[in-house]
């Protein structure tokens, strides 16, 4: 299976979707390394991932697509591939559209936040992917959400995406192919990505060892600031484990399960 995350719109959260979401799903199906590929000739935001032992990380360059594509047939295991915004987006899949696609089972992933560009972008990369896909599941992911457990709240939020009749918003595009799952923001995403690591790492990081052999050395000597500073920091990655660990059991495992529901139909 090949995990395509790709909108023509920039900042919309792609690289959270697939090296943090996607990653520790296919991490828990296979206990084993990701094979994650991005295709940006700009960013390459992946390399800020640098203390991950989960992500088996590799660059493509957009003029090296078509090699990437006749290769992707070899792949043994499910991999994430995660494609720049803007210009970079559009040239990926009018080089897909060109090649026909990959041989291998195919789900395109169209993260998006609440704005209307965001949905705009989105319906744009949809009808871009149906130019030369009809089959594959196209995965709308409704990224930064206030409350995923709020149906109200969210269609309020994602006016855009769900539509409304009330202020005559049409809903966006869709097809029998067509699904969608919703994550919560939180700040822990930006203490993972400053941590260099995914998610599913942080989460299985203990530091009670460290921060208590640090507590006991700063209670000694109470006058040394390095020591406070040191057991602020292990206190700060403790609580941080923590949070990610209730990440990944109260939300994580029920779109895990959500998500095999959908690529099973």
């Amino acid at each position: 299976m090949i995990d395509i995350v790709i909108n023509t719109k920039g900042g919309v959260g792609k690289s959270s979707v697939s090296s943090q979401f996607l990653s520790a799903y296919i991490n828990r199906k296979t206990n084993g390394k990701v094979e994650f590929y991005e295709i940006d000739d700009q960013n390459e935001s992946i390399k800020s991932m640098s203390e991950s032992q989960i992500l088996e990380s590799n660059i493509v360059k957009v003029e090296n697509v078509s090699k990437f594509v006749e290769e992707s047939i070899l792949f043994e295991n499910d991999v994430v591939v995660d494609v720049g915004g803007n210009i970079t987006a559009v040239m990926f899949l009018q080089k897909l559209k060109s090649l026909g696609g990959f041989i291998a089972p195919t789900t395109y992933f169209i993260p998006m936040f609440d704005g209307d560009q965001d949905a705009k972008n989105a319906a744009d990369t949809f009808n871009l992917i149906r130019e030369f896909d009809k089959d594959s599941k196209i995965i709308y992911v409704l990224n930064r959400c206030t409350n995923t457990s709020n149906q109200e709240l969210m269609e309020r939020e994602f006016i855009d995406f769900f539509g409304s009749d009330v202020l005559d918003v049409p809903a966006i595009i869709k097809d029998k192919n067509t699904f969608y799952i919703a994550i919560n923001k939180n700040a822990i995403y930006n203490v993972v990505g400053k941590l260099k690591k995914t998610i599913m790492e942080v989460a299985l990081d203990n530091y009670d060892e460290e921060y208590k052999k640090a507590a006991l050395e700063f209670f000694a000597d109470k006058s040394n600031q390095d020591l406070y500073k040191k057991t602020r920091r292990f206190m700060f990655l403790k609580e941080q484990s923590i949070i990610a660990k209730g990440i990944l059991e109260n939300e994580y495992d029920g779109l895990f399960d959500e998500l095999d529901r959908i690529i099973k139909k």
